[in-house]
């Protein structure tokens, strides 16, 4: 599991320096270290297995997560999970890590079992070999939400229809500096993406509403 953390720690950092210091025998943080087992100079030799089990279990882990930030869910509220798989495998791994899994994503329960019913009102995320589900039931008031989201969604449009304004001047593209300029294409890039992730956002709360 340790050259595991060490060769996924550039993807999904932070899963990664929680899990590290829960495993016996390491120290220190997880970017001081290294794949050499410090004796004689010799490296550990990669165990893929161990790599794509451990894979899984950052991918549900990161998973949560994301819900959690696009939901705009408190980071310190446990929440319900559950997992289905029809990997036995997969079933497997998951169920060995449970308590670690349901420690990193900050979970009061994790269910894991085989594909079924989806569960009411949930927001899911796709992992490999896995499809993961968080209830949302008493967790976020939708209307709230969607309010909330459709408010940012207008001030983002403003803001991008000033920058909008600004690239079709031609004055302003002749005269302007041209790292001035890339830099009001890079904010109309940002604000196109972020426009793009609310409306996504919204998209989704709204089908989860009950």
């Amino acid at each position: 599991m340790r050259e595991t953390l060490l060769l996924l720690h550039p993807f999904v950092p932070f899963v990664t320096e929680e899990i590290w210091h829960r495993l016996p025998g390491t120290a220190g943080s997880i970017m001081k270290a290294s794949l050499d087992d410090g004796s004689a100079g010799q490296r550990r030799v990669p165990d893929p297995e161990a790599e794509a089990r451990m894979d899984r279990v950052v991918g549900v882990i990161t998973g949560i997560r994301n819900i959690r930030g696009e939901m705009n869910i408190q980071p310190g509220m446990a929440l319900a999970a559950a997992v289905q798989s029809e990997s036995a495998e997969v079933r497997a791994t998951l169920e060995a890590h449970k308590g670690l899994i349901a420690t990193l994503a900050r979970l009061k329960t994790l269910d894991v079992d085989q594909p079924g019913e989806r569960p009411k009102t949930a927001a899911t995320a796709i992992v490999a070999d896995a499809t993961v589900f968080v209830s949302l039931e008493g967790i976020i008031d939708f209307a709230a939400e969607k309010a909330r989201l459709e408010k940012e969604i207008q001030k983002v449009i403003k803001e991008l229809n000033a920058v909008s304004r600004k690239l079709s001047n031609e004055d302003f593209l002749g005269k302007a500096p041209a790292d001035v300029v890339e830099k009001v294409r890079g904010q109309h890039a940002e604000l196109v993406e972020k426009e793009g992730k609310l409306q996504a956002n919204l998209e989704r709360v709204a089908a989860l509403e009950p």
